[in-house]
Formats: structure tokens, C-alpha cells, sequence
């Protein structure tokens, strides 16, 4: 007999169809007579002619079956999503471990935080060993040029001459009043200062001719119109001295330092000696 739903053949007095499960109670097709096994040998028995069948109706198969690998990959994602929640977990704790340093506002307060101990221990370091407040002015340590600019002005009152002058040196008043000595405490650099009225009316260049040179090592001079330059060393002392002339007055600017301060002594000529004049 065959299924009027599937039209597969199924066994005689079958009350459902082995291939699509559809009920024979109320009806099916029977096995034609003429159907018999064929006669000759090696072939196999011919298939009956097949009724039309109706639309089948949708099988509840395909739903469990779907239903079945909906629950697997269901499953299968919870089990991948787990383990993938698992390693991000992992990997997440290893980035914040390495990466994440906090918020901007904490990492602000952390590095004022650095900036201000840093700071206490400079402070610290400083108070420790001492250093003077006005260290970084000390001649001949290379690390400011300060003396240079905080100056004062000398004007001397009996002869009309001035020089500027590094606050850094103390002043000693000459007993006479034409002129005045400077002298720097850290590096013993001294600056004197010392004016005369012109009595003999001499010029610059008669008194460069005068001036005695004679046995003076490492000697330079130099001479301009009211003007004249002679320096010298003596052991490890350097002289320098510039003397302008005028026809009323005679002033000497008279410099000496350690051949350890040469630098500095180039600066202060070179930057302040200038400054050096007869009003």
C-alpha cells in the first residue's frame, strides 16, 4: 500500500506512514496485484505507478529539527561567549595593570605631586649644604653672567668721573675722597677707582710715552684720543688699568685679579670698563 499523503510505499495494515508520519486510518492506496517480482533474473521489481499527491502539509520535523540546532549553537555560543568573557577578563585586568594610570585629574595630582617633592628636596638639598643666596653671581663659576647687569654707578664728588660697579662688591672710601676701592669677598677681585685735578696740563699720549713698562711680563697696552690702556701680570696676579685724560682732570680705573679669573676679568672689561668716564 502507499501513503496518500507522501505516496511512499509502506507495509500492508500500516496505521501511520513510516516516511512522513501521516495517519493511514483513512485511507491509502493499495499495492497493485499486477506488481509482482519480476521474472528475470538480476532486476530488481519494478516500482508502481505512483498516485499524485496532495500538498503536504507543513511537518512538525523540520521545526524540531531546527528547534534542536537552535538549542545547540545557543549552546555553543554561550560555551565561546563564556570563554571569550573569560579571556577578555584576563587580557582586560593585564591592560589596566600596564596601561591605565587613572584618570587626567589623578595623573594631574600625581606628577604636582612629583613636581612638589621634587622641589622640597632641591630646597632640602640647598638649605643643607648652604649654598649662599647670591652663589650664582660667584665669579668664575660659569653659571651666571648676573654681575654684570645688577650694578650700581660710582660717581666720585671731587673729580667728575663714575664707573658702574657689581653690587656684589664692597666699597672702601679712600681716606682723601678722590676715589674709591672695590673689592668682590668670594673671589678677591678688586676695583680701584682714583682721580686727580690736571694740574700740568698733560695729554694722554704724553702720559703713555711716560708710563714705565719696563720688566712687566705678559705686557699689553693700547691708546685712543683722551685715552690709554696698560695691563700686566705679576706671579698670578693680572693689572689692568685705563686712565682718561682731560684738560682738568686725570682718572684711573685700576683692576686686579687672579689669572684663575680671567674669564671673568674679560667680561667686566669688556661689558662695564666702558662705562668708565670723565663727565
Amino acid at each position: 500500500m502507499f501513503c496518500q499523503k507522501c505516496g511512499q510505499q509502506v507495509p500492508d495494515g500500516s496505521m501511520f506512514c513510516t516516511h512522513c508520519g501521516a495517519s493511514l486510518a483513512d485511507g491509502s492506496v493499495p499495492t497493485p496485484t499486477d506488481a509482482g517480482p519480476s521474472s528475470a533474473p538480476g532486476l530488481t521489481q519494478s516500482m508502481p505507478p505512483v498516485a499524485p499527491a496532495p500538498q503536504k502539509p507543513k511537518s512538525k520535523a523540520p521545526i524540531v529539527i531546527a528547534v534542536a540546532c537552535a538549542a545547540v549553537v545557543l549552546l555553543g555560543g554561550g560555551t565561546v561567549f563564556a570563554f571569550a568573557m573569560l579571556n577578555g577578563s584576563k587580557s582586560s585586568d593585564t591592560q589596566i595593570s600596564v596601561i591605565d594610570t587613572g584618570s587626567s585629574d589623578e595623573k594631574d595630582s600625581s606628577a604636582k605631586k612629583k613636581r612638589d617633592k621634587s622641589k622640597a628636596k632641591e630646597s632640602s638639598s640647598s638649605d643643607d649644604d648652604t649654598v649662599p643666596e647670591d652663589e650664582s653671581a660667584h665669579y668664575g663659576s660659569g653659571d651666571s653672567d648676573d654681575y654684570l647687569t645688577d650694578v650700581q654707578t660710582y660717581t666720585n664728588d671731587l673729580h667728575p668721573y663714575s664707573m658702574s660697579i657689581p653690587n656684589r662688591f664692597e666699597m672702601e672710601d679712600t681716606p682723601s675722597g678722590s676715589g674709591a676701592r672695590y673689592k668682590d669677598p668670594e673671589t678677591g677681585f678688586v676695583i680701584n677707582l682714583f682721580g686727580y685735578v690736571n694740574i700740568n696740563e698733560e695729554t694722554a699720549h704724553e702720559m703713555f710715552v711716560d708710563e714705565d713698562t719696563s720688566g712687566k711680563a705678559d705686557l699689553y697696552t693700547a691708546e685712543g684720543d683722551n685715552w690709554y690702556v696698560v695691563s700686566w701680570r705679576e706671579d698670578d696676579t693680572i693689572i689692568y688699568e685705563k686712565t682718561i685724560v682731560t684738560d682738568s682732570t686725570i682718572a684711573t680705573a685700576h683692576l686686579e685679579y687672579s689669572t684663575t679669573n680671567r674669564d671673568m676679568g674679560s667680561k667686566i672689561i669688556d661689558t662695564l670698563l666702558p662705562t668708565f668716564q670723565v663727565d
